[in-house]
């Protein structure tokens, strides 16, 4: 929605500018006043329907059916589950978010803001400067920017969505943060001859690829701030999001126009640190994001975590299953020395039957981990035993 409203934005602000200065102004004014109208006749407020325990176990799970648990965070897994599974308040019915969820949101707001203010640099400078350096008007400014706008249209809802899917929310929000830092940094370059690289090349570059990070940094902020908050307060907690980017754009105007009169390469500097800013708080974020309770029971529940073997590499998993042997032949070693009774020696008899199937039962993990096939018999006769 924001990059539809900015592509067509800048091509009837940048013709009705042909006119006069005004008219964009008061053509917005009309739209704006139309959806004034349009809302208040049309939209009504939706019934508020109080969710049983049961329908919101039953939504987590509707939400976690067709997700992968594991990339760089647990993107189907929010605080609602975590609260109906006991781990965030307690009781289902506790609508209390614990301090551990907190900060993660804290951090969020801080990377709305600086967010908002660094791409204020851009939207709110980048026309004057294309005008200082080049003599370019409305009508070219429009372009560039509509330009950027179709190529954030392209990348967010084709490039993020994969990316996403593969790799996580948060490494959408770092990889985003990368990119917005590094086409900030690039238009601190602009200038000279328009036809040499400093000029319409660079111009293109380093705007596409401001464009590319903010296809992935803006949708990502969203994302991550509603993951970690519950299902009641989503809505309060994106509306105080959404006012501290109101924030930054109302306060960037302000700081980047005293920059720009000093020294109009500072604007981007400042702005391309802000956006690696963005990249250290989204770690931060992954960092408390691996402290949750629910990491910590998936730690907890593990057990000797055989799952994880398929992220090893051959001699990894090789030494790894000769270190399960030792300690399974140790354990058995122990069982015969303390076997000093016939009740005992038959305990011990069981205990070492079952370290072997224990032993098979992991050997089989890992076999599957490999993707080979494995003796279906095998498999059956160690779990039933």
């Amino acid at each position: 929605h924001a990059c539809m409203h900015l592509i067509v934005s800048s091509g009837i602000g940048a013709g009705l500018a042909q006119f006069t200065l005004q008219t964009p102004m008061l053509v917005a004014c009309g739209i704006a006043g139309m959806g004034f109208v349009v809302a208040a006749l049309k939209f009504k407020e939706p019934e508020k329907v109080k969710k049983t325990n049961k329908r919101m176990i039953a939504d987590s799970k509707n939400k976690k059916g067709g997700g992968k648990l594991g990339n760089d965070d647990d993107d189907n897994y929010d605080a609602d589950d975590a609260q109906e599974l006991g781990q965030h308040g307690g009781d289902a019915g506790v609508e209390k978010a614990k301090p551990e969820y907190q900060a993660p949101i804290l951090c969020m707001f801080f990377i709305s803001f600086c967010f908002a203010l660094a791409f204020s640099g851009y939207l709110y400078f980048s026309g004057l400067l294309l005008f200082d350096l080049f003599g370019w008007e409305s009508l070219e400014f429009g372009f560039v920017a509509m330009g950027a706008s179709i190529w954030m249209v392209i990348h967010q809802t084709s490039t993020f969505v994969a990316f996403q899917k593969k790799f996580g929310k948060h490494a959408s929000l770092m990889l985003g943060a990368c990119f917005m830092g590094l086409g900030l940094f690039a238009m601190s370059a602009w200038g000279g001859d328009v036809r040499s690289f400093t000029g319409v090349p660079l111009v293109v570059l380093s705007v596409g690829t401001l464009a590319f990070g903010v296809a992935f940094v803006q949708p990502s902020i969203t994302s991550i701030t509603s993951r970690y908050a519950l299902q009641s307060e989503q809505g309060s907690v994106l509306g105080k999001s959404q006012a501290i980017y109101s924030l930054g754009n109302t306060l960037g105007p302000l700081i980047w126009g005293g920059v720009y009169s000093y020294k109009w390469q500072m604007v981007y500097t400042l702005a391309g640190s802000l956006a690696f800013c963005i990249l250290v708080m989204g770690l931060n974020v992954l960092r408390l994001n691996r402290q949750l309770p629910e990491h910590m029971k998936m730690k907890d529940n593990s057990g000797d975590d055989t799952s994880s073997m398929k992220y090893l590499d051959p001699d990894s998993k090789q030494q790894h299953q000769q270190d399960l042997q030792s300690m399974e032949m140790a354990d058995m070693k122990n069982v015969d020395d303390t076997a000093v009774s016939s009740a005992e020696a038959e305990a011990a008899s069981l205990r070492r039957e079952n370290i072997i199937l224990k032993s098979k039962l992991k050997q089989y993990a890992a076999t599957a981990a490999d993707g080979q096939i494995i003796d279906d018999e095998d498999v059956n006769e160690a779990l039933q035993a």
